[in-house]
């Protein structure tokens, strides 16, 4: 078999994820990478596509490119599988409220999310939360849609052991503050817990950080560092191995009954302690008191006694890290995920 794989970015480890694994699994893969915006994407696309359609049985879009999958279909490209991870519509009006839901933009989004879907053989989803989505959301087919958990490059996130840790117990957020993140929640344990021998770093930054920045000014934890400046990836991995317990998701958002924040991925394959708001998605992955710890979305105090009950129960900690790596190499990693997605793909 050979696939041809269309992308805009080699950095999103949605897509590379699914690269390195089918090729780990005797698949040929020829990956193209466009320009992410301008007309001129139109022009590369079509150059590699009539390049490579010859011998090419499978035509593959990566994450975040429904205009992609649509050029390509009009440019003949009939078994196509979009690796869409989420929907345009939820990335940039529920998520982003870059517009109202009554508007011409989001029903933009609505009607590009629609054909893309329409254009494609096999549209590859986050969660069956999100599956469940898309069939009310654009009236599809479920054999059209596959649960494709997103995994992590482990080119970038790998298990390395033996890293000694923080002095303190040091709990890490990291990503991008978007409305979900709830960064404002952590702000508020971190003020509660604050004459406790624990460190809250946040490595963030985005859309809600003025509102994180502004509450720091005014609660003044003690024991919380925020660093906004992007990290190499090295030091990245060095950090987080360092760090007892990872820190997912704590807002109680619309998006997250349907979306798995890839820090969840990278902490379990670092076999990082991982707690999280008590989500309906996140909750399919994972299991409470035994691959990640929970607590009560967007409840700051409950994030706080949960966070002092992990640093009290380090043992138990271990054991739900280790759990959570056996699930990751069990069903996680590059080749089992490529290997899932095969299966599918002989039933088309």
């Amino acid at each position: 078999m050979r696939i041809t794989y269309f992308g805009f970015s080699r950095s999103n480890s949605i897509d590379s994820v699914y690269i390195k694994g089918l090729r780990e699994q005797g698949i040929t893969v020829d990956d193209f990478f466009y320009p992410d915006a301008g007309w001129r994407r139109y022009v590369v696309l079509a150059r590699a596509f009539f390049d490579n359609r010859k011998g090419a049985d499978i035509t593959m879009v990566g994450y975040a490119s429904p205009q992609a999958v649509i050029w390509l279909w009009l440019l003949g490209a009939h078994r196509i599988i979009y690796n869409a991870l989420c929907s345009e519509y939820e990335r940039k009006i529920v998520s982003r409220g870059l517009a109202k839901t009554a508007s011409v933009k989001a029903f933009y989004y609505w009607l590009l999310d629609y054909l893309a879907c329409f254009c494609s053989k096999l549209v590859m989803l986050e969660t069956q939360h999100q599956i469940d989505y898309f069939i009310k959301m654009f009236h599809l087919n479920p054999k059209k849609l596959f649960l494709a958990w997103t995994g992590v490059d482990d080119r970038k996130f790998s298990y390395r052991g033996g890293m000694e840790k923080f002095e303190t117990f040091t709990v890490l957020f990291r990503g991008r503050l978007l409305p979900e993140a709830g960064g404002i929640y952590l702000v508020r344990a971190a003020k509660e817990i604050e004459d406790q021998p624990i460190d809250i770093l946040m490595l963030a930054a985005g859309q809600e950080l003025p509102a994180v920045k502004a509450l720091i000014e005014e609660l003044k934890p003690k024991r919380l560092k925020l660093v906004t400046e992007f990290l190499p990836d090295d030091e990245l991995l060095t950090t987080m191995e360092r760090c007892h317990l990872s820190l997912g998701q704590l807002g109680n958002h619309d998006r997250l009954q349907r979306t798995i924040p890839h820090k969840a991925y990278e902490s379990i394959a670092l076999k990082l302690p991982y707690l999280t708001a008590r989500n309906p998605a996140v909750m399919e992955l994972m299991k409470e008191n035994e691959t990640c710890l929970a607590f009560n979305p967007a409840n700051s105090h409950d994030l706080a006694q949960k966070i002092l009950w992990a640093k009290d129960h380090q043992a138990e900690l271990v054991k739900i890290a280790d759990s959570a790596y056996g699930l990751y190499q069990k069903k996680l990693t590059t080749s089992a995920l490529a290997g899932a997605l095969l299966e599918k793909i002989k039933e088309l």
